[in-house]
């Protein structure tokens, strides 16, 4: 992501073919979402994703919020996902099942040239928890609604006239509980009918999902911090009394 100061624009510029489906997606969807209103951080109008010729590299321009700092609250937090959810109801733009991402993420996670810095007793109980969390989710039809897919603090921005939300990449069909995942209990707790034990089951594997990522770009100091933090809740939540603990050996 590039800001072209002074300008009030960013730039996102992918440089790899996954990136490169990605950010079109991700333009097509905020542009249908601009049409509707919706509090997004909006694509410049008229203009297209851009392949530059000479690097194949794919630019999208979008409009740059200014971000106030101060933390959003729960209440307006959880009206502002809701109406992100119906807007996105409204959309057209195909989307991925949420699995897809943790299936990406599970196969990352049996390289273990990608996985180098975790420990392989580490490897073993991240799988054995991916490999939980996937086997109950098997055969249920979850692909229920429109989601953000990552609607986590940082693909959200706090502006003057309310929360903006950014970054739709990660949009797909899926339980709302999965969008939930990311939320605090307080924000959780202000949407109906959510099931609780799927709630549950998604955090945890969400949890495996993140930290699979984090360290698979280990050799950033911040990305290997938020794979010790989500590593150390994931063994935390198994060691609890009356949970079922990964596989023997991890």
């Amino acid at each position: 992501m590039v800001w072209l100061r002074p300008s009030s624009v960013v730039a996102k510029v992918a440089t790899r073919t996954a990136s490169k489906l990605g950010v079109r997606l991700e333009h097509a969807l905020g542009s249908e979402l601009a049409t509707l209103g919706a509090d997004i951080a909006v694509p410049l109008r008229g203009l297209e994703p851009v392949e530059h010729l000479s690097t194949g590299f794919v630019v999208t321009l979008w409009e740059r919020l200014e971000r106030v700092e101060a933390p959003a609250a729960d209440p307006s937090l959880a009206h502002s996902l809701a109406a992100l959810h119906a807007a996105l109801a409204r959309t057209r733009t195909q989307l991925p099942s949420f699995r897809a991402d943790l299936l990406r993420a599970r196969l990352a996670l049996d390289d273990d040239t990608v996985m180098a810095a975790l420990t392989p007793a580490d490897r073993r109980f991240l799988r054995a928890v991916y490999d939980a969390g996937l086997a109950e989710l098997d055969g249920v039809d979850l692909d229920r609604q429109r989601l953000h897919g990552e609607p986590h603090d940082g693909n959200r921005v706090l502006t003057a006239q309310g929360v903006r939300w950014i970054d739709f990449e990660g949009c797909c069909v899926g339980p709302v509980e999965w969008d939930l995942a990311f939320q605090s209990a307080e924000v959780s707790s202000r949407f109906s009918d959510v099931d609780g034990d799927l709630l549950r089951r998604l955090r945890r594997l969400n949890g495996a999902r993140v930290a699979t990522w984090c360290w698979g770009m280990a050799r950033f100091p911040e990305m290997r911090r938020h794979g010790e933090f989500h590593l150390h809740v994931l063994r935390a939540e198994s060691n609890r009394p009356g949970n079922r603990r990964p596989a023997p050996g991890t």
